[in-house]
C-alpha cells in the first residue's frame, strides 16, 4: 500500500468510527517513512485503535490484574467499542515490534513498575547485566531478574509487559524487581509524577 493509499484509508476510518484503525495486514507493513507521513497529517488532531497485538496484552491484563488495567482504562471510554483508542502520536511507540508496546508508566491509583536504562545504578546493574549478557550469548538460562535488567538496559520496559513477552506470572516478574531493588542495582520509583521524568517518546 502506497502512503497515499494509507492516508486516504486513514481518512475513511475517521468518517466512519471517528479514530484511525489500522487492520492487522496494513499495521504490519507500516515502516518509519509511512509513521512520519501519518503523523504529519494527522498528528494532535486524531485518536487511533490500539494495534490487535495489544489488544490482547490488554485482554490478558485485564484477567491477571484487574486493577491496573481499571487504572488504565476506567471511564476512558463510553463504551466497550471505544476501549483502547490512544492519540496517533504514539504510533511509533506502537510500531516497535519487540513487545514492549503501549507503555504502562502513568498509573494513578496502583504503583508503577515502568523502568529505563537510568533507573539502573551504575556499578551494580553492570554487573548483572554483563552476566546476562554472558548467559543470553551462551544459551544458557537467566533468571528473572536477570532477564528484566537485560530488558531494562536494552529499551524502557514495564513489568506487565515483561511479565507477557516472557511467559511468566506477575508475582514473579515483581519479585525480579524486588530482587535488584534489594542488590541496590535498580531504582524503583512508584508514582508517576517521578516516572515521568525519565519517560521519552
Amino acid at each position: 500500500m502506497t502512503t497515499k493509499e494509507l492516508i486516504k484509508l486513514c481518512y475513511k476510518s475517521i468518517k466512519e468510527k471517528n479514530y484511525i484503525h489500522f487492520p492487522t495486514e496494513i499495521f504490519i507493513e507500516l515502516d518509519d517513512e509511512k509513521v512520519l507521513s501519518i503523523l504529519k497529517e494527522f498528528s494532535g488532531k486524531y485518536m487511533m485503535m490500539l494495534p490487535d497485538s495489544e489488544i490482547a496484552f490488554f485482554e490478558w491484563l485485564k484477567i491477571h490484574d484487574e486493577k491496573i488495567w481499571i487504572d488504565l482504562w476506567h471511564n476512558t471510554a463510553a463504551n466497550d467499542d471505544e476501549e483502547y483508542i490512544v492519540s496517533v502520536d504514539l504510533l511509533p511507540v506502537l510500531l516497535n515490534k519487540d513487545g514492549r508496546g503501549f507503555p504502562i508508566c502513568d498509573l494513578v491509583a496502583n504503583d508503577n513498575y515502568y523502568f529505563t536504562e537510568k533507573q539502573m545504578v551504575d556499578k551494580e546493574s553492570k554487573i548483572i547485566i554483563e552476566v546476562a549478557r554472558k548467559l543470553f550469548k551462551e544459551k544458557k538460562e537467566l533468571s528473572p531478574a536477570q532477564m528484566l535488567a537485560l530488558e531494562i538496559s536494552l529499551e524502557p520496559i514495564d513489568i506487565w509487559h515483561f511479565a507477557y513477552r516472557h511467559k511468566i506470572n506477575l508475582a514473579e516478574a515483581k519479585a525480579a524487581v524486588h530482587s535488584l531493588v534489594a542488590d541496590g542495582a535498580l531504582v524503583h520509583l512508584k508514582e508517576a509524577e517521578y516516572v515521568a521524568r525519565f519517560v521519552n517518546f
